[in-house]
């Protein structure tokens, strides 16, 4: 008997999706995740290289919008050319020179450490009387340290931390689909 909302959300994605596709997703996953974390040098450039290509995609759709749109007046068909030749100089960019374009995402990465941590400190002197506050100022602690390594170790931080991030997040994917593909399995 299915009796809560995400019994029944997980019932209709299992009868949609085949357990054995999942379980192959997860695998791959995995496995990418993996060759990420043993190759966060590699892995980090392929970030970029991806990156590069959608760009340069994006861009030449936009070029190609700002040429053949009979919709938009000339002010407008010009600033889309522009903004098609700024995306287009971008993927250049970072396909041409792929380790000056990857200090830039790691900055940002600890950057959105550095207000994450602020941001659970501040939310764990708000939340100070109730049980577990300590573990959001840990959290945020945490969070901080790991911008200030980053910061430290700029510039050489940034040719592994994009590919650590994508081995982590491929590893997590790949997990959860595999304990996805095996519910689905066991629930026949």
């Amino acid at each position: 008997m299915v009796n809560t909302e995400y019994e029944k959300a997980y019932v209709r994605l299992a009868s949609d999706l085949d357990w054995k596709w999942l379980m192959a997703l997860g695998i791959i996953m995995l496995i990418g995740g993996v060759i990420a974390l043993f190759n966060p040098f590699a892995a980090s450039l392929a970030v970029e290289f991806i990156a590069g290509a959608v760009f340069l995609i994006a861009g030449a759709v936009q070029l190609w919008l700002a040429f053949t749109a009979s919709s938009q007046d000339t002010g407008d068909r010009w600033l889309s050319g522009i903004l098609g030749a700024a995306l287009i100089l971008l993927a250049v960019a970072l396909i041409a020179n792929p380790l000056a374009g990857l200090v830039t995402p790691t900055l940002l990465v600890a950057v959105l450490f550095g207000v994450m941590g602020i941001l659970r400190i501040a939310l764990a002197f708000r939340a100070r009387p109730r049980e577990g506050w300590g573990w959001i100022l840990a959290s945020g602690i945490l969070s901080l340290i790991l911008a200030a390594v980053i910061l430290v170790g700029l510039p050489g931080a940034a040719m592994g931390i994009l590919g650590i991030l994508l081995g982590i997040d491929l590893v997590m994917s790949g997990a959860v689909s595999l304990a996805l593909a095996w519910r689905a399995r066991s629930d026949g």
